[in-house]
């Protein structure tokens, strides 16, 4: 699965950028890069991030949202995220203090604007903007992009695609892993032990649902766009879940769905937010945080219970979920009530800044395609075969 190439150049240095579903800001991680041996992969990870200048946030988030809009704003849309996406790059090499020469390649995520999983035996397809020539003309760089659609278009979910970073950063000689992510949506990494000698078991990755997303979108319609997230989890840690309106919730169908399974703003975002305002009642603020916070963490501990081959030993938590202490609380207990007894740590304890880790996972994505290894994880994806991620554009 990740082969160990003599011939692969001792050490580089790759970019990663990332925007998420949540549409925060744009972080780019710098990875010193040293090869294939699991444990040995990375040097020191640097990080930077800047916000979504305004004016193309809202623009962004009107067609996320389903907005009214033409051919000619989306072509726009994607050449204004690409230049956006340069400006970060450049500015993060700035302030790394390095030239555009010391850096091989930038792998770019891009901004999801809508994905759509297979269903029926029909491809699924999806849409990422901030085109990588436009990056790799703007800043001088072999720039890798587009990593879900070859995926997508084997059958595959396109996602998650990073749990093949994961086996190379997280692999531990005796002990079960999960990384789990709480970003705009939750997903999760089972990567089992590996003690070189017998043969691995299989990687296992899925969305479990949402996450911050959910949310935010709350906050957002309950203060008319005056507030954009609960700070802290401080308000939901002030309210009750109401447990009927809970249980109304996790009856969605993408919870019981057995892997591979992927989701996105399309089933948990702002028209399910507006879903439960609807069932909210006389319902305080509170607790329809609270309630929605407890949707999060229950759903991830529903997810290791259902599907997972066995519980892990070590929980390594990533994502802005893992900055909210009232959701880390609350999936501390779920997990408990699951049978999962397993360390929790953060990834900052693992060396990898928490808001590095997505856009150094692609970093090393962009190596893969780079070196010519098939990334894809058919095992993850439910793809037929695997296959190289991503598309490079040269400047």
């Amino acid at each position: 699965m990740i082969p160990d190439f003599a011939n692969v150049p001792p050490s580089r240095m790759f970019m990663g950028l990332m925007s998420g579903t949540s549409l925060d800001g744009v972080d780019a991680a710098l990875v010193p890069f040293h090869g294939y041996q699991m444990g040995e992969t990375v040097g020191r990870v640097r990080h930077y991030e800047e916000r979504w200048p305004s004016g193309l946030r809202r623009r962004l988030l009107a067609l996320m949202n389903g907005h009214k809009t033409t051919a000619g704003e989306v072509a726009a849309l994607n050449v204004d995220a690409g230049v956006f996406f340069a400006e970060v790059a450049n500015r993060a090499i700035a302030q790394w203090g390095l030239s555009r020469e010391d850096i091989r390649a930038i792998g770019s995520h891009g901004q999801t604007v809508h994905h759509h999983p297979p269903r029926r035996g029909r491809l699924g397809c999806t849409l990422q903007l901030g085109d990588p020539s436009v990056i790799a003309q703007q800043t001088q760089i072999t720039t890798v992009g587009n990593f879900r659609l070859a995926d997508m278009a084997q059958g595959g979910q396109g996602a998650p695609l990073v749990p093949w970073a994961d086996v190379l950063l997280f692999s531990h000689c005796m002990v079960d892993r999960c990384v789990q992510n709480i970003g705009g949506i939750a997903n999760v990494t089972w990567v089992p032990f590996f003690n070189g000698a017998d043969e691995r078991d299989p990687v296992e990755a899925f969305d479990t649902g949402p996450g911050n997303l959910l949310l935010d979108n709350l906050m957002e319609l309950l203060t008319d766009g005056r507030m954009h997230c609960d700070v802290n989890g401080k308000l939901a840690a002030a309210g009750t879940v109401d447990e009927r309106m809970l249980q109304r919730l996790l009856q969605h169908p993408f919870f019981r769905k057995c892997p591979p399974k992927s989701t996105g703003r399309e089933e948990f975002g702002r028209s399910f937010a507006e879903k439960m305002l609807g069932y909210r009642r006389h319902m305080r603020v509170v607790d329809l945080l609270a309630t929605a916070t407890e949707l999060t963490a229950r759903s991830i501990a529903q997810a290791y219970k259902r599907f997972l081959p066995q519980m892990p030993g070590q929980v390594i938590l990533c994502g802005g979920g893992a900055e909210n202490p009232e959701l880390m609380r609350r999936l501390a207990l779920n997990l408990q009530a699951v049978g999962c007894n397993a360390e929790i740590a953060k990834i900052d304890e693992c060396g990898i800044p928490n808001k590095a880790k997505e856009a150094a996972s692609f970093a090393l994505l962009a190596a893969a395609t780079i070196d010519g290894i098939k990334a894809g994880m058919p095992t993850v994806t439910g793809a037929k075969v695997p296959v190289t991620l991503g598309v490079v554009a040269y400047p």
